[in-house]
C-alpha cells in the first residue's frame, strides 16, 4: 500500500437489487408493468446476443475494496491541492483534485459527487465552513474514494463525510482515514458491509425517482430516445451536485434490459461528473451521458447532442429533434408510468403491499417499466427484420404505444443503429 503527503483525469453498476422472485414477477404482471411472456428473460437474451451493444458490459468488482483514498484542500492562490492520499495499488492520483470541488461548491454547506478517473468510479465528499477571516470567505475541504465498483463507493460515504469534519477541526491529521482505509482493504473497517444488502436505494430512494420524473415530466422519454440512440447526454446546473449524479444515473437505466434490470452493468459511457478538463476527452466521445456545473458547456454545442438544463432539453440538431420529438403517446405513457410508481411505491414507506405484502421501490418500478419498453420496442424491430417482408404498419407502431406517425422517425433511426433492415409507412405530416 502506497501513502502520500502532497503539497489528466480520464473519463464505465450500481448496487444490485434482488427482487427477481414469482411473486414479485406475478405482481407487476397484474399491475400491467411488465406484460411479457414467461420467457422474457431468454428471449431478451437472444435479442441482446444479436444486438451490437459493445459498452455494456462492466466488471462488478463489488467484492473488492478500494483503490484509493484522497484528501483535497481549496487554497486561493493555488486553487484545489491534493493534500495527502493513500492508495492499494500504488496509482497516481494526481488531476482528481479537480473531481473534488465541482465549481460552485463554495455556495453551499456540503455536497457530494460521483465521478470516473480513469477506469474507477470515485465519489467526493466535501464541506464548506464559512470564515470571513479567509481570503474566500469559507474553508473547503473534500474527501473521496476511488473503487471498481460503485458499491463500495456509496457504502463508505458516510465515513467520507465524517473524515471531511475531522479534517476542518484537525486539518493535518489524516492519521484516522489512513487507518480506516487500511482495515478497508482487509474487510475489518465497520462501514463495510456484504455486497448483497446494498441496494441502489441509497442514492435512489423513493423521493429521488419522483422528484426526477416530476422535473423532466413527459421529457423523460425523449431522454429515453435519446439513450436508445446512445447520444452524448449533458445535464448542465449549478449544486447540488448529488441531484445531478442521481439525474445521470436514471437517465442511464432508460435503456435497461432484462439482463440489467438491476443497474449493475452501467455502460462506461456513464460518466457522471465531468468538469473542464474534460472537454478534449469528451469531444471525441460518440456516447456517454454525464453532468457538470460549467455554464461554458452550454456554449459548445459540438460537446454534446443534447443539453438538459433545468428539465428542459436542448438538441441543436433538426434530424436528432425530429427522431426525439415529444408524442401525444409521450404524455399519455408518462400520465400512466407515474400515477404507477407514486401509487405502488408507497408501500417502500409502509413496508407491503396492498393486495400480496410484497414492498416494491420506486427505483424498480421505474427500471421495470423501462425495461419493458425496451423488449418491446426491440422484439418488435427484430421480428419485422428477420421474418416475413420486414414491415412495420401502423398498427404495429400504436400496439408499443408509440405515435404511429410521430415515432417513425425514432424507430427507423433505432433499427438502423442495430443493424435491423425495417420497412416503414411513410411519414405524412399534417400541414400546420
Amino acid at each position: 500500500m502506497s501513502h502520500n503527503t502532497h503539497g489528466d483525469s480520464d473519463l464505465s453498476p450500481l448496487l444490485s437489487s434482488e427482487d427477481s422472485s414469482s411473486g414479485n414477477d406475478a405482481l407487476r404482471q397484474r399491475r400491467g408493468i411488465l406484460q411479457r411472456p414467461k420467457d422474457f428473460a431468454l428471449a431478451t437474451r437472444s435479442i441482446n446476443q444479436s444486438i451490437s451493444r459493445p459498452h455494456l458490459s462492466v466488471k462488478d468488482g463489488s467484492s473488492q475494496p478500494p483503490v484509493a483514498i484522497f484528501a483535497v484542500n481549496f487554497d486561493a492562490k493555488k486553487g484545489n491541492v491534493l493534500e495527502w492520499s493513500a492508495t492499494r495499488n500504488g496509482m497516481d492520483l494526481v488531476g482528481v483534485e479537480f473531481k473534488a470541488f465541482p465549481s460552485g461548491a463554495h455556495t453551499i454547506p456540503s455536497d457530494f459527487t460521483i465521478f470516473k478517473f480513469r477506469e474507477y468510479f470515485g465519489i467526493a465528499c466535501f464541506e464548506t465552513v464559512m470564515d470571513v477571516a479567509s481570503s474566500r470567505g469559507a474553508h473547503l475541504k473534500s474527501v473521496g474514494l476511488l473503487a471498481n465498483n460503485l458499491n463500495q463507493l456509496t457504502r463508505n460515504r458516510t465515513s467520507l463525510t465524517k473524515f471531511v469534519r475531522q479534517l476542518h477541526e484537525q486539518p493535518d491529521n489524516f492519521h484516522n482515514m489512513e487507518k480506516w482505509f487500511d482495515a478497508l482493504s482487509s474487510s475489518d473497517a465497520p462501514d463495510s458491509m456484504p455486497p448483497s444488502d446494498m441496494t441502489q436505494g441509497d442514492f435512489l430512494d423513493r423521493n429521488v425517482v419522483l422528484a426526477f420524473m416530476r422535473r423532466m415530466e413527459a421529457r423523460l422519454f425523449v431522454l429515453w430516445k435519446l439513450m436508445m440512440l446512445r447520444k452524448r447526454v449533458l445535464f448542465v446546473s449549478g449544486p447540488p451536485v448529488q441531484t445531478l449524479c442521481t439525474n445521470v444515473l436514471l437517465c442511464a437505466l432508460l435503456d435497461s434490459t432484462e439482463d440489467n434490470r438491476d443497474g449493475s452493468s452501467l455502460k462506461p459511457s456513464t460518466l457522471f461528473f465531468v468538469d473542464l478538463h474534460d472537454m478534449d476527452a469528451i469531444k471525441l466521445a460518440e456516447t456517454y451521458n454525464a453532468c457538470s456545473t460549467e455554464k461554458i458547456f452550454e456554449t459548445k454545442q459540438e460537446l454534446f447532442d443534447a443539453l438538459v438544463v433545468d428539465g428542459d432539453i436542448r438538441i441543436p440538431s433538426r434530424i436528432l429533434q425530429e427522431q426525439c420529438l415529444l408524442t401525444a403517446a409521450d404524455r399519455r405513457r408518462f400520465v400512466d408510468y407515474m400515477e404507477t410508481v407514486v401509487t405502488e411505491s408507497k408501500n417502500e414507506e409502509i413496508g407491503c403491499d396492498s393486495v400480496h405484502g410484497v414492498p416494491e421501490d420506486a427505483r424498480t418500478l421505474f427500471v421495470d417499466a423501462f425495461a419493458s419498453l425496451n423488449y418491446s420496442v426491440l422484439s418488435c424491430l427484430r421480428a419485422a427484420s428477420s421474418f416475413g417482408e420486414g414491415k412495420i404498419t401502423a398498427e404495429d407502431i400504436s400496439a408499443l404505444s408509440l405515435d404511429a406517425t410521430s415515432d417513425i422517425p425514432f424507430l427507423s433511426a433505432l433499427a438502423e443503429l442495430h443493424g435491423f433492415r425495417v420497412e416503414f409507412p411513410p411519414v405524412v405530416w399534417c400541414p400546420g
